[in-house]
């Protein structure tokens, strides 16, 4: 009976470790709407979320683009105006305001330019604040006028998908 409980206890431990467990990322169990591909942004691998479009607040035709993205461990946010002639500063302020009242200030890490486009760093307090409140006003300032937005909730919804989906992924070689 001993012989029968000891041979029982070998087989299973030989089976057991034949199967080997899968590592599951944890980004796969999201449907993460990030794309990647060979293109090299300033000679560095980037990934990037969708992106979201938004309108200059009292104007019919003119838009931004908000977007996030990740270099190495990075998370940048891009932000560009499509209108002409649109000249940005470096340091030029992107300041967020939240549905509570709160007032958060980004600093433009882009180089001056006149295509209305500002990129900006993240540090873990921003992403910290993006993603523990609702925007409810950006306003961007550059030489000539001052732009305001203001994202709707599914907007709200999308940065801090974005910003989850870019902290759990791994910025790698193309195949």
């Amino acid at each position: 009976m001993n012989v029968l409980k000891i041979l029982f206890l070998i087989g299973l431990f030989s089976i057991s470790n034949s199967i080997k467990a899968q590592k599951v990322n944890p980004i796969d169990t999201l449907s993460c709407p990030i794309s990647q591909n060979e293109l090299l942004l300033s000679g560095k691998l980037f990934a990037s979320a969708t992106p979201i479009l938004l309108r200059v607040f009292n104007e019919d035709y003119e838009y931004a683009v908000f977007q996030l993205g990740k270099r190495k461990s990075s998370i940048y946010l891009y932000f560009k105006i499509f209108t002409d002639n649109v000249c940005v500063k470096q340091e030029q302020p992107l300041e967020l305001y939240f549905k509570d009242g709160e007032r958060y200030i980004l600093k433009n890490t882009f180089k001056v330019n006149c295509d209305g486009t500002a990129a900006l760093e993240l540090t873990r307090r921003d992403i910290k604040k993006l993603m523990g409140h609702n925007i409810n006003t950006i306003k961007f300032y550059t030489l000539k006028k001052d732009y305001e937005f203001s994202p709707s909730e599914v907007d709200n919804q999308n940065i801090k998908f974005y910003l989850h989906c870019l902290k759990l992924y791994k910025v790698r070689r193309v195949k």
